[in-house]
C-alpha cells in the first residue's frame, strides 16, 4: 500500500472508519502529484489529518483547483492519555495528560487554511476524541548539552491511537462557522476588543485559553466575519461585517 509506512494507528483507524462509511471509496489513491487518503466514487476526497493542518495547504489548493470536493477530518484531543512502554514493549505506566484541547484550540491549526475555509467545495470535520499517545522509555538519563535543560528526555513518541470518538462538528459554509460563535458577537451593533471577544468565547467554551481566543478572532477576521476598525487605548476594536 502507498504512503502508509509511517502511518499511526490513529490515522489508520479514522481512515478505515470513513472509508467504510462511504460505499465504493478507495484508500491511498494517487491523484495528480498527491496521494488521496480516501477517493470517493463521485471524485471527492477525504483527507485524515492527525498532525498539523498547515501542511495540507498545498494539497487542498490543488484538489480545489481540480474542482474536487474535499473533506478534511481532524481529531481534536479533548482528553489524552500517555502510555509508556519499555524497550521490549512491556507497558510501564499509563497516565492521564493534564493537557485538554477545546474547540478554540483547533484554530491554531487554521492560520494557513483560512483562504479555503469558505470555499463551497471545502468541508472541515473536527472530531472531539479521546486519544492515547504511545511512548517508549529507553531508560538511561543523560545530561543535556543545552544548558537551559539539565537532562535529555529518556523517551520517544512512537504513535497515537484512537480510544473514543465524541462529537463531530461539520463546518461547511458561513452558517456552520457562525454557529461556533456567541450570538452577541454577531449583532449588527456589536463592537468589542480582543479581551471582550475572549470573555464571550469563554462563556461557551469555559476552558478556552486567551491565546487560542486571539487566534480564533484572527482567523474569523481573515475569513471576513469581522473587521478591525479602530483602537481603544492600545487595544484594537472589532465589529461584525
Amino acid at each position: 500500500m502507498i504512503n502508509t509506512y509511517n502511518e499511526t494507528s490513529l490515522h489508520r483507524t479514522l481512515k478505515d472508519f470513513y472509508a467504510v462509511q462511504n460505499e465504493g471509496a478507495q484508500k491511498e489513491v494517487p491523484v495528480g502529484p498527491y496521494i488521496a487518503d480516501i477517493l470517493l466514487k463521485n471524485g471527492g476526497i477525504i483527507e485524515i489529518q492527525t498532525g498539523t493542518l498547515a501542511s495540507l495547504a498545498p494539497k487542498i489548493a490543488y484538489f480545489l483547483a481540480e474542482k474536487r470536493k474535499i473533506r478534511v477530518v481532524h481529531p481534536l484531543a479533548v482528553e489524552k492519555f500517555i502510555e509508556t512502554f519499555d524497550s521490549v514493549k512491556n507497558i510501564v505506566r499509563r497516565k492521564k495528560s493534564p493537557k485538554k484541547l477545546t474547540l478554540p484550540s483547533a484554530f491554531r491549526e487554521l492560520t494557513k487554511l483560512y483562504p479555503f475555509l469558505l470555499d463551497r467545495n471545502f468541508t472541515l470535520e473536527i472530531v472531539e476524541s479521546v486519544i492515547t499517545e504511545e511512548r517508549i522509555d529507553y531508560g538511561s538519563v543523560e545530561k543535556s548539552d543545552n544548558r537551559r535543560r539539565r537532562f535529555r528526555k529518556t523517551w520517544n513518541k512512537t504513535g497515537k491511537r484512537l480510544d473514543e470518538m465524541g462529537r463531530t462538528r461539520v463546518l461547511h459554509g458561513k452558517a456552520a462557522w457562525k454557529k461556533l460563535l456567541p450570538p452577541a458577537l454577531l449583532k449588527k451593533d456589536a463592537v468589542f476588543t480582543g479581551t471582550e471577544f475572549y470573555k464571550e468565547i469563554a462563556g461557551i467554551y469555559p476552558k478556552a485559553k486567551k491565546e487560542d481566543s486571539n487566534i480564533m478572532l484572527w482567523v474569523y477576521t481573515k475569513m471576513g466575519f469581522f473587521e478591525r476598525y479602530g483602537k481603544q487605548g492600545k487595544a484594537y476594536i472589532y465589529r461584525p461585517l
